[in-house]
């Protein structure tokens, strides 16, 4: 809701499915936490995309978002743009998405 109120078009997905059926080549970025739903990873969608496996295109920005920090390296090396550690601040997240797309 927050995206939104800074102008972002947001899609929200609680699994990878329904990520992958959402993201399109008209995609500019994504926010994705590490825990996703059922036990899933949100790293295993960074893979995917990064490996040019969705409708995505595989350099599109990707957040990673996670409240363990031991995840960011692996977050970083397997190619997201950058890692916010939760919780962070409301506004940082619009703020990092805009200097990332401009």
């Amino acid at each position: 809701m927050l995206l939104e109120l800074d102008g972002f078009q947001v899609q929200p997905c609680l699994t990878i499915e329904e990520a992958l059926t959402a993201v399109n080549e008209e995609v500019d970025a994504l926010v994705v936490d590490i825990n996703l739903s059922r036990g899933t990873s949100g790293l295993d969608l960074l893979r995917q995309i990064r490996a040019n496996e969705t409708n995505v295109n595989a350099d599109t920005i990707v957040v990673m978002t996670s409240g363990d920090i031991r995840r960011e390296k692996e977050a970083i090396e397997l190619g997201a743009n950058t890692f916010l550690l939760k919780p962070y601040p409301p506004e940082s997240l619009a703020t990092t998405l805009t200097k990332l797309l401009n």
